[in-house]
């Protein structure tokens, strides 16, 4: 009952802010708005920007820029940059155009009032052949001849509003064609069948294990984005068939892209919600240089205290960029992020931790997470650039298991780091060839220790105890490519590369050729088609848990993936992909021996259908729908069983309307067939003892999972700041989605199976945020 009544007025005090705060007089209408009117000092801001060639990162002079639907523009100096004064407050589209350059359009830009507001455009190079019609007009779904197949993008706005995502990024992916979520509380990943440890996260170009609280290299369960979309420029999303310049992953690549400081003025938000209190600021620097920062701060610690819950999760994180341009052929990035996750589970008669038969159980755990970069960029001429990254990676957690009297029967206290060296060289050849060549370098170093007491598993394996410490010399990864994007005429774009990586630990040598495809059959329709080879090596984590892991070798997948997109205007588009994945020596773990091998192999297929609308106002919205099959075997003599992320049956369906700049009304409903688990099927009794009997490994699904979620949002603006306040409600029917089953024995032998209750059914989160 405390649930229900804590949910109901937390969305009754949501309701009347949301509803009766305009009757207060908090919001006010600023004349010189979007609909006219005299120009005031606070009801106009300012636009500032730089044009550049997507490719080659050249400056592009006498560009046009325009605010649509205002009358507003503005031309491109021969740096590159423009600036449009006078601007209504308010949302717009902005369009850029320039002969020779596909039209570049930007949604949901924000003018505030007595402020600038900094954009960067890259636009891609058009291909004309004489005597072929051109269709022009502003698109919303580009298309990337280096990345023909599976590939997503995302900018800010759509982040920052989709429904059910409590602005975290991962929840936002989660409703993409070919995605799932593993359930309502987890942030996780699972692309097209795949482990979410098969997924390569890149932040500002350096490669990072996690981007995640509360998750772990190789974990299943993750928490929060360490990146708020706020932050963010645009996020990039491969779900298979990507380019030879990113590797060691078999899945997928996703890589964030943080926007730049303000160049003239300094702001500062204010963010509260279900997920933490977030202070950012960005602006300009002496010398030139802009900055963006920001730290947060989670409360799930100060409302399960409250609630009375036995778990307290706490987090704080915090992110930042500091950028310079050298002259105008030189950049240089400073980017980073620090994150410590802690968390407490008390065991009580409701909450018994379990570790095979030891229950009762308290939980400590602590992780710790950084990454500090520099990105230089330097321009080469007019048709090419290098860009250079250094960095360093830490990654640390411990666990322990154990009673007040002996707090640490199991666990574990590891600690990764990398140092990160890489160099692209991009070179625009001609007009119909861009070349890159990469460079890359990764010095690893690993300390391992892991422990648990002996133990017998509720079916009557014994398991016995251990204690590992796995403190290897420091290794090294490093490798190179060279990738290729030829039109041969414009209607035509070619993409080959090919990967070599090199892996010391294990004496490695690994060759991985890719081969992309885009062709456009009609001025709407194109034909798009990947193949490549992908490996993953084995973590040293992975490793250290028994001597004979040293030998694995990398786990492989080979891609074939084939698609259509149809572009019915400049923002709908309908897109059909089919893909199959062929899996070989797939990592195989032992938990009783823990001994891990590459028996492992499988495949993935499926068919993914997207239609999607995009533009700044009116309705806009996604379908996705996906059928997949993902199929495992452990051995060659052993049997084929749907592996534990196999979920033929996805569809979400994602829509919001905007009216006005001062509100935006949202719903996703999400379906999805019941994981694979494996049964229990009676019990037998062993030396007086009763234990449960496992059927077959994931014969069995758990209930088909669905749930809607629903978003409001109303924005308030006064003269010289901005209030946006949201209500977003998770799974507004409050439907129990199983994903787990506990099973209990008696003394007769009577096996009984449960649905813990460990997630709420129902969860309303309100969202304010201030911007000054």
């Amino acid at each position: 009952m405390k649930r229900v009544r804590v949910t109901f007025v937390v969305v009754l005090l949501a309701a009347v802010l949301l509803a009766a705060a305009p009757a207060c007089g908090a919001g006010i209408d600023l004349p010189g708005g979007a609909h006219g009117g005299p120009v005031h000092a606070h009801s106009v801001g300012s636009l500032a920007g730089t044009v550049t060639d997507k490719y080659t990162r050249q400056p592009l002079f006498a560009t046009d820029v325009v605010v649509v639907g205002t009358g507003l523009g503005g031309i491109t100096d021969r740096h590159g940059k423009f600036k449009i004064s006078d601007v209504p407050v308010g949302t717009y589209q902005v369009t850029v155009s320039m002969m020779g350059y596909e039209l570049g359009v930007v949604d949901d830009v924000e003018v505030k009032g007595g402020s600038v507001t900094t954009m960067r455009f890259g636009l891609y190079p058009r291909v004309l052949d004489i005597g072929l019609k051109v269709l022009v007009e502003a698109n919303h779904f580009h298309k990337d001849s280096e990345k023909p197949t599976s590939f997503r993008t995302l900018t800010a706005q759509e982040m920052r509003y989709s429904p059910g995502s409590m602005e975290d990024v991962f929840r936002v992916l989660q409703s993409m064609p070919g995605v799932s979520p593993a359930d309502m509380t987890n942030s996780n990943l699972i692309v097209r069948g795949g482990d979410p440890s098969e997924n390569r996260t890149l932040f500002e170009n350096i490669e990072i294990p996690r981007a995640l609280h509360f998750g772990r290299p190789g974990g299943t369960i993750g928490g929060i984005s360490i990146v708020s979309p706020s932050l963010l420029k645009r996020v990039e999303f491969l779900t298979g068939g990507f380019p030879a310049r990113y590797g060691d992953r078999v899945s997928s690549v996703f890589e964030m892209k943080l926007r730049d400081g303000s160049s003239t003025d300094y702001s500062t938000d204010f963010n509260l919600n279900m997920g933490g209190f977030s202070l950012s600021a960005d602006g300009p620097l002496p010398g030139g240089g802009t900055m963006l920062f920001s730290v947060r701060r989670g409360v799930f610690d100060l409302l399960t205290s409250t609630m009375g819950v036995p778990a307290l999760p706490s987090y704080w994180d915090a992110v930042g960029k500091v950028t310079y341009d050298l002259g105008s052929s030189n950049r240089l990035s400073l980017v980073g992020f620090y994150f410590p996750d802690d968390l407490e589970i008390a065991a009580d008669s409701e909450n018994e931790n379990r570790h095979g038969n030891w229950t009762g159980l308290d939980l400590q755990r602590s992780d710790h997470g950084r990454a500090l970069g520099l990105n230089w960029r330097y321009l080469m001429g007019e048709r090419g650039y290098v860009l250079t990254t250094a960095s360093h990676v830490s990654n640390s957690w411990t666990t322990s298991r154990g009673t007040g009297e002996e707090p640490e029967l199991v666990g574990d206290a590891i600690r990764e780091e990398e140092f990160q060296l890489k160099s692209e060289l991009n070179r625009r050849l001609s007009d119909r060839v861009n070349v890159r060549l990469g460079v890359f370098a990764r010095q690893i170093h690993s300390e391992q220790n892991t422990w648990s007491v002996s133990d017998t598993t509720a079916s009557g394996e014994f398991i016995p105890g251990y204690r590992v410490t796995h403190n290897p010399d420091p290794t090294y990864k490093a490798g190179s490519y060279v990738q290729a994007t030829v039109r041969p005429f414009s209607r035509a774009s070619l993409t080959s590369g090919l990967r070599y990586d090199y892996y010391d630990f294990t004496g490695e040598s690994k060759v991985s050729p890719r081969l992309g495809m885009a062709l456009s059959l009609t001025e709407r329709t194109t034909l798009n088609a990947a193949y490549g080879h992908y490996y993953q090596t084995a973590a040293l984590w992975q490793v250290a848990s028994h001597l004979s892991n040293t030998s694995l070798r990398s786990s492989s997948s080979v891609h074939y993936v084939a698609g259509l997109e149809h572009l019915f205007s400049g923002n709908t588009q309908i897109s059909v992909e089919a893909y199959h994945k062929e899996l070989s020596d797939v990592f195989v773990h032992d938990y009783s021996t823990r001994m891990t091998t590459n028996n492992g192999s499988g495949h993935a297929r499926g068919v993914e259908l997207c239609i999607q609308r995009k533009m700044s106002r009116g309705l806009v919205g996604s379908v996705a729908y996906t059928y997949a099959v993902s199929v495992r075997r452990d051995g060659e003599s052993l049997p084929e069983y749907y592996s534990e992320f196999d979920r033929p049956h996805n569809l979400t369906l994602v829509g919001s309307y905007t009216p006005s700049d001062k509100w935006r009304v949202g719903a996703k409903f999400f379906y999805a067939t019941g994981s694979p688990y494996t049964p229990v099927v009676g019990s037998e009794q062993v030396d007086g003892e009763w234990y449960t009997v496992r059927g077959t490994k994931n014969s069995a699904r758990y209930p088909d999972y669905h749930m809607l979620d629903i978003r409001i949002d109303r924005s308030f603006q006064f003269a010289n700041w901005k209030l946006m306040a949201y209500l977003d409600v998770w799974n507004v029917y409050a439907r129990q989605n199983v994903t787990l089953y506990t099973y209990s024995i008696d003394e007769t032998g009577t096996v009984t199976r449960t649905v813990p209750d460990e997630a709420p059914r129902m969860v309303p989160i309100l969202g304010l945020e201030a911007r000054f």
